[in-house]
């Protein structure tokens, strides 16, 4: 009797371990169009049979089979295979976003960008050489420097415009990121808890912050582990940005340019920030800073600088030496302090002004100058007068007032405001220096060294190039640059889908499969209970005998 109770107690397990195996499958059906379901398989295991013969029946171990769990299909390496190419996809999507509206800013089609104003602006000092005292050329002249100036500034306000949506974008993004570390979190203190009871309860659980780390992929590039309690630890910017059921916040601050830095823990982490829509924001928002928008305001700082030198050396209409009488308004400076002392800058000669930016940098009771772009030092004059130093170099004067403390820093740059005061300052076309002798309306001679410095004249703040060619080079630039973006943003994107689609095979639910294990464990179940039916027909026949 004792065997047949053994039997049935096999067949009992048989139901119990196919009836789990089939509310699993039913569950893998349910959930095949859930995004982020990890398909799942019943676990199941013989248990430890030792045979009724002889001496060594074991009637604690009957045989038959145990559920030992649940188990995600999840493959951890490509999960985070994933993870990158997500995070390399946003970030080409965001820098790709930034990139084509700069290279909107310089798009040369249609005849409505700033190299076809600038031509004009040519052309229109051709027909003053052509005829010096028409009045009319003079005018057309000045109408189209007007022009130039209107479409240098609308240049750089979409430059900018695509600035600002940068910034403004990385400030939404830092929240998202929040939210979604705080909800990573959360998961963790909820998995934490049913650690350990494998019976696939947190299954849920783990696919849902599965969803989560996508989703925070798509901003923010980070690595992660898993420790032995089930939570995982994100590392993003070289910290913890979420460690069990604790998240340390982003934040963002702006730097002295406006442009938005990143924080963690009070630390910048904006440079080691590389992919995610974040990274793409930001390298697409240097990009346009750099190749963009310090370019462009040094064509136009180029430009001002090198008409204004031909013009004065002239003479206008009226006879009069143009010495006091620039084409375009002349450049000015913009000097900060990083210091309790404040700091004044002026332009002392135009024509010595390299167009570069630089830092002046008090230690040790003197001053030192170093030109930004190049990083070498400036031979610069220093003199004390009272309570405020003048130091002049490179056509600069600048006057540094009170007292500086060692390792203050003080700027100065001709570019920044080089398109905003971008202005024509003579008010009539008499006051073009066409000629090179006094009381000669018909000498072209300064219409025509105007006319081949536009044209030819290497500048030397443009690194000895022509105007038309520095300029070409931007264009170029930008364009190659939103080019090079779509083209990874394109790359990377197929890249995803097949990862994707090779998660799906290995994770994903399959609906045919699904069925055929359905039909397998509903098989399985009747012939259990099949045993039980015939066991328990065998017992009742011992029982009437």
């Amino acid at each position: 009797m004792g065997g047949l109770l053994n039997i049935l107690d096999i067949g009992g397990s048989a139901l119990f371990a196919s009836q789990a195996a089939m509310n699993t499958t039913s569950n893998n059906i349910a959930n095949a169009n859930t995004p982020g379901y990890d398909s799942e398989i019943t676990l199941l295991e013989p248990v430890d049979y030792v045979s009724l013969a002889g001496g060594n029946a074991n009637m604690n171990n009957p045989g038959g089979v145990a559920v030992t769990g649940v188990q995600r299909q999840y493959d951890s390496f490509l999960q985070n295979q994933i993870y990158q190419q997500q995070q390399s996809l946003s970030s080409s999507d965001s820098s790709s976003n930034v990139l084509s509206q700069v290279e909107q800013a310089f798009n040369e089609t249609g005849n409505t960008g700033l190299s076809t104003y600038f031509n004009n602006f040519v052309d229109s000092w051709q027909q003053v050489a052509d005829n010096p005292s028409d009045a009319a050329s003079r005018t057309v002249l000045l109408s189209n420097a007007q022009a130039l100036v209107g479409a240098a500034q609308q240049a750089q306000g979409a430059v900018q415009s695509a600035i600002k949506w940068a910034n403004d974008s990385i400030a939404q993004t830092v929240q998202t990121v929040n939210n979604l570390a705080s909800q990573i979190a959360g998961l963790n203190q909820k998995i934490s808890s049913m650690a350990g009871t494998g019976d696939g309860s947190d299954s849920q659980l783990r696919d849902e912050r599965t969803s989560v780390m996508n989703q925070l992929s798509q901003y923010v590039d980070f690595n992660y582990f898993e420790d032995p309690t089930g939570q995982v630890t994100i590392i993003a910017g070289m910290q913890d940005l979420v460690s069990g059921s604790q998240t340390e916040a982003l934040s963002v601050q702006p730097d002295s340019n406006g442009d938005n830095q990143v924080y963690m823990g009070g630390r910048n982490i904006t440079s080691v920030i590389q992919k995610g829509s974040l990274g793409g924001l930001i390298a697409g928002r240097s990009d346009a800073e750099t190749q963009g928008l310090d370019p462009l305001r040094r064509f136009v700082a180029a430009l001002v600088q090198q008409v204004n030198q031909v013009q004065e050396q002239g003479y206008d209409l009226n006879g009069n030496q143009a010495a006091n009488e620039p084409f375009f308004t002349p450049l000015t400076l913009d000097a900060t302090a990083n210091s309790g002392a404040s700091i004044t800058a002026s332009v002392t000669n135009e024509s010595q002004l390299t167009l570069d930016e630089y830092n002046i940098t008090y230690s040790g009771g003197s001053y030192s100058v170093t030109d930004r772009n190049t990083g070498q030092s400036v031979t610069a004059s220093v003199s004390t007068s009272g309570g405020s130093t003048t130091i002049g170099f490179d056509g600069i004067q600048a006057v540094i007032s009170g007292a500086p403390n060692s390792g203050d820093t003080f700027s100065i740059s001709p570019l920044e405001s080089a398109v905003n005061n971008f202005g024509v300052a003579i008010t009539g076309g008499s006051q073009v220096a066409a000629a090179q002798t006094a009381g000669e309306p018909g000498d072209n001679s300064n219409a025509l060294a105007m006319l081949n410095m536009l044209q030819n004249g290497q500048v030397p703040g443009l690194g000895n190039d022509t105007l038309t060619d520095y300029y070409k080079g931007i264009v170029s630039t930008t364009g190659a640059l939103s080019s090079a973006a779509s083209d990874s943003q394109t790359f990377n994107s197929n890249l995803l889908d097949q990862l994707n689609a090779q998660r799906d095979s290995t994770s994903g639910v399959s609906l045919d499969e699904e069925t055929v294990n359905l039909i397998k464990y509903q098989q399985a179940y009747e012939a259990g209970a099949k045993v039980i039916e015939t066991t328990s027909q065998l017992i009742n026949t011992l029982m009437n005998i």
